[in-house]
């Protein structure tokens, strides 16, 4: 056994489990401004060179952040190890501009990510905070982690709601694997749905095989989810008005069950 720490407190977990957690904390702001500084963690992608990872997470912003704009990218060397530095501005839900600023190495089995998000007018204000965590990590040997294999998944999200942006249409899945199945890929090009996780929190899609289109024909690419640290567009339940399920999937059966698990209440039980 392995003991995990946390901010709570620590507890013991199997040896070869893989920590597959995401790390946010919410900066606080006396304006009211979200802020907020996360560790994310990436053990299957095959790129190993963090400046050549970070062209590519910069080229799918490119293409899913409206009004992408890039601000610089630099190496910079975080706990003794060789990081890339990126940093962009982007606008979300067309209106709210916001300034994010990434470090990326990699240790050992897995490329880890630190962001550090703000509105672009207050992100001075961050900064400061940001570079003390850079300046304060300190990375830790798991060689006990276990690879990710077919019957281990590297990630796991049960039930995903998927909403419809246009028709109000609220569907629910059983996993990520069953949404990208059943989600039109050139739909989801056009942002035509957004997709959320078990808890209602905003999840982001990444191409891993682009849409491909030609004058006779349209091949349909691939996508993967991932939590979406910068979380400016609310969760599910600020969402659901006017909303209507149309894919249910027990325990919810109907919006009235959903929305009592995203409050958190208990399922009412079946006498």
């Amino acid at each position: 056994m392995t003991t995990y720490h946390m901010h709570e407190g620590s507890f013991s977990v199997p040896e070869g489990w893989r920590d597959q957690s995401m790390t946010v904390f919410r900066v606080p702001s006396p304006k009211g401004k979200e802020a907020a500084i996360v560790i994310t963690r990436d053990y299957e992608t095959s790129i190993d060179d963090p400046m050549e990872y970070a062209r590519a997470q910069q080229e799918a912003a490119k293409k899913n952040f409206p009004g992408f704009k890039s601000l610089g990218v630099q190496e910079q060397v975080i706990a003794e190890q060789t990081a890339a530095i990126v940093d962009y501005q982007w606008r979300a839900n067309g209106s709210v501009l916001l300034r994010q600023r990434q470090a990326y190495l990699k240790h050992e089995q897995v490329m880890l990510t630190l962001t550090v998000s703000a509105q672009f007018d207050d992100f001075d204000r961050v900064e400061p905070a940001w570079s003390d965590v850079l300046a304060s990590l300190r990375l830790a040997s798991r060689p006990d982690e276990a690879p990710a294999t077919e019957d281990a998944p590297a990630q796991v999200l049960p039930h995903v709601f998927v909403l419809s942006t246009k028709t109000r249409e609220l569907r629910v899945y059983a996993d990520v694997a069953a949404a990208r199945a059943q989600v039109d890929a050139f739909e989801v090009e056009e942002a035509h749905w957004l997709f959320f996780d078990s808890t209602g929190e905003p999840l982001r899609f990444r191409w891993t095989v682009p849409n491909k289109r030609s004058l006779l024909s349209r091949q349909a690419g691939t996508f993967e989810l991932m939590p979406d640290p910068a979380n400016v567009g609310g969760n599910l339940r600020t969402r659901l008005r006017g909303a209507t399920l149309q894919v249910a999937m027990a325990p919810f059966d109907d919006l009235a069950a959903v929305e009592r698990h995203l409050r958190g209440e208990p399922e009412k039980s079946v006498s």
